[in-house]
């Protein structure tokens, strides 16, 4: 891959250490793309600054549904002034059909918001979203529908498996509005529960993955490690060179 980003998420405990020294780590790593998780404390010209001195390239940035609607017009802003192209909801609490038609209309609103500004604006997914309704409907598939044609999606193909589905059939079905995946492994333990593990260690057929991505024209791919049985930046530097040689 010619271009790999990070979820800085992954790296949390380092970003929340010293900020620009992890993004100086990550850009050491090999990536080339940046997806925020916040920005550090950092003014945009402070982060301007330290992305040029990295050349790091920022695509995406993750923030909860409960912190856009309190400071949408804020994470607006920042992402037009440090050049970064796409907001994206990162998580959304939804356990009935209502739930997520309510969650999606509110996802509608702050895309047209976004579109109005010049930014795109993408959902997050984890396993929950695929719980579905007693009428057998994903609870996914109801927000997405409610979300409104501006309302794209960022697959995290880790959490899709986890909840029981194919990522690719997901992505399938979302031709033409999936902008980004997550590349985050699914591991399965002997006892047959699920983890996360480092690339290639797992049970995901990233090839196929990447395959379909390219033939749908997703824009960018993310690696996120989450908690694990190793050290975060041995798996984050691990990942960058799997995905590397793919």
């Amino acid at each position: 891959m010619k271009e790999l980003g990070l979820q800085l998420y992954s790296l949390k405990d380092d970003f929340a250490k010293d900020f620009k020294g992890a993004m100086e780590k990550v850009a050491k790593m090999g990536y080339t793309q940046v997806e925020f998780a916040g920005y550090g404390g950092l003014s945009p010209a402070e982060m301007k600054e330290l992305l040029a001195k990295t050349g790091l390239e920022p695509v995406a940035s993750h923030v909860s549904l409960p912190e856009l609607e309190e400071k949408l017009d804020f994470h607006i802003d920042y992402l037009k002034a440090v050049g970064c192209p796409t907001l994206v909801c990162a998580w959304a609490g939804m356990k009935t059909a209502d739930e997520a038609a309510q969650v999606g209309e509110k996802l509608s609103a702050m895309a047209e918001k976004c579109a109005q500004a010049g930014l795109s604006f993408a959902y997050h997914n984890h396993g929950h979203e695929f719980d579905k309704t007693p009428g057998g409907e994903c609870l996914f598939d109801i927000m997405m529908r409610h979300g409104g044609n501006l309302l794209m999606v960022e697959f995290d193909v880790f959490w899709i498996a986890f909840a029981g589905e194919d990522p690719i059939d997901y992505m399938k079905r979302y031709a033409g509005r999936v902008m980004y995946i997550h590349l985050k492994e699914l591991g399965v333990k002997e006892d047959g529960s699920k983890f996360n593990a480092i690339p290639g260690r797992g049970t995901l057929d990233f090839p196929a993955i990447l395959k379909t991505g390219e033939k749908l024209g997703v824009e960018a791919y993310f690696v996120e490690q989450e908690a694990g049985d190793y050290v975060s930046a041995e798996a984050v530097a691990e990942a960058a060179q799997y995905f590397a040689a793919l």
